[in-house]
């Protein structure tokens, strides 16, 4: 992968200013630099920052800074939340302090090494990428956790949980003011989701994309839906290259980002697979997984990705019986790559959708019942999930390294006005799980939310809220069929809507 790399001197450093940025694309990658080209006295705290800066708001992946000797501007840039600095004047530090510490700052003393050897270094650590060996990721998890407890909150339970809070928004400025970075360092955020509704309010309404648009158009590039995938990349990309530290911390199990196949492919497994082949190429990250639905076609397109070593996010999963297909679906997928030579560990999580059950039914019910059936049928779902981890299918899958398909909780925002706005969260706290929010519910949990209430191993009192339920007349399964087609005729219609705003602005 290309990186782009910022480079930031003080005073001291200019006189290796030259040689790192021609290092950087010697290298093959972009230099960015983030310093003026002057000898004017320069205080290496504002340095530090400028490089911090551009990691942290996805405009470089790595960084370089350079002073005197080093080590002001190391301990300054070691403040950012984004950024592991490390000092280093010969080359093998500073490619091990990346292949084991994950460093993505390289510091240099212009008055302690000479400009050949600098570019030597730099070169070492531009080429290095983090191992991914178990003792590097334990030790870089802790260095990540050991900063995320300088900002305790609710969501901090929920980690302590065992559950990854994903946050379902993505747009260019929350990634450019340096919002989702923030999230990611202080409120607990390891993922992010995006959906075609997502991406309609992001790019249809959102501003700072014509300038992408244009380019795209100058490039060639002209067809509506082509160009909104660029643009959802770029920014799904910067998220992703935000999230890295969490992915190799935990060993590829999170910190992942999502992008939504086309909703036209709900029925077209073969179109599916090719277009999630091309997406996930064309991203070029390890932690972006490929949404498809949980259709029929979207499940055997599902399985053919998962068993080409593609991540997957199977959304649109509403009954025990659509997670039940979804499971089975990726253990058939992991069962192939075992039996044929390949590693089993290929990540993927279920998305199963809470508060629309509610939004559905609960008009229909008494007052008592409300906001009680997407609760229920999730806790349903979560002890099938634990019975698919019990089974000796999954123990042989297991014993060869495969991970389990995470249950992720999605449509958590409250609907229902007499329910609190934080009501899905805490109440589905899980160990393994994973829970998508919008960005209004992440910031009310933060500040308001209550102690998180684990999902019980006895769901006896959830099976009696699903008959109670059935006892008022709602059809559960044919509802969760409905829920189903419902959501992709939505998606569909914000991709259509999406698209002509893109085409409006292309004319």
């Amino acid at each position: 992968m290309t990186l782009t790399i910022a480079v930031g001197h003080d005073h001291a450093g200019q006189p290796l200013r030259a040689v790192a940025l021609a290092a950087i694309e010697a290298a093959g990658h972009v230099a960015l630099p983030v310093t003026a080209d002057s000898t004017e006295p320069t205080d290496y705290p504002a340095v530090a920052l400028a490089v911090g800066e551009a990691i942290a708001t996805g405009r470089a992946q790595r960084g370089i800074l350079i002073c005197g000797s080093g080590a002001g501007v190391t301990v300054a840039a070691n403040i950012h939340p984004q950024v592991r600095a490390a000092l280093a004047h010969e080359e093998y530090t500073a490619r091990q302090m990346v292949e084991h510490d994950d460093v993505n700052v390289l510091a240099l003393g212009a008055r302690v090494i000479g400009a050949a050897l600098a570019a030597g270094v730099i070169r070492a650590f531009a080429g290095a990428s983090f191992s991914g060996e178990e003792r590097h990721a334990r030790r870089l998890a802790q260095v990540l956790e050991q900063r995320r407890r300088l900002h305790q909150n609710a969501l901090g339970e929920l980690a302590a949980a065992g559950q990854s809070v994903w946050l379902d928004s993505i747009s260019r400025g929350l990634i450019e003011d340096g919002t989702l970075a923030r999230y990611i360092s202080e409120l607990y955020v390891t993922g992010v989701t995006s959906n075609p509704s997502i991406l309609k309010q992001a790019i249809g309404a959102g501003e700072g994309y014509d300038d992408r648009i244009l380019a795209l158009l100058a490039g060639g590039i002209t067809d509506a839906e082509e160009i909104a995938f660029e643009l959802a990349l770029g920014d799904l990309t910067r998220a992703a290259d935000l999230l890295l530290p969490i992915h190799h911390a935990t060993g590829g199990t999170d910190g992942f980002v999502s992008i939504e196949v086309s909703p036209t492919l709900v029925d077209d497994a073969a179109g599916t697979v090719d277009a999630g082949t091309r997406l996930f190429a064309q991203a070029e990250r390890p932690n972006v997984m490929i949404k498809v639905p949980g259709s029929t076609a979207g499940l055997k397109a599902a399985e053919e990705l998962l068993a080409a070593g593609v991540p997957v996010n199977v959304t649109l999963l509403f009954s025990p019986d659509h997670y039940a297909a979804t499971a089975d679906a990726y253990l058939a997928a992991m069962e192939r790559r075992l039996d044929g030579g390949l590693s089993p560990r290929v990540a993927s999580v279920a998305s199963v959708f809470v508060s629309r059950w509610d939004a559905a039914v609960d008009a229909d019910l008494p007052e008592e019942e409300q906001g009680r059936l997407g609760l229920a049928l999730m806790q349903e779902i979560f002890a099938t999930y634990e019975d698919v981890l019990a089974t000796p299918r999954f123990a042989r899958l297991r014993n060869a390294g495969a991970s389990p398909q995470r249950v992720l909780w999605a449509s958590t925002g409250t609907k229902n006005p007499a329910l609190p706005d934080t009501y899905y969260l805490g109440r589905l706290a899980a160990p393994g799980t994973v829970d998508t929010v919008p960005e209004q519910t992440l910031l009310a949990y933060a500040d308001h939310g209550v102690t998180c209430d684990l999902m019980k191993p006895d769901h006896g009192e959830a099976r009696r809220c699903i008959d109670a339920v059935r006892a008022a007349g709602v059809d559960i399964e044919g509802l969760a069929g409905r829920l189903q087609s419902d959501g992709a005729a939505a998606f569909s219609t914000a991709w259509a809507e999406l698209l002509d705003s893109i085409r409006i602005r292309t004319h």
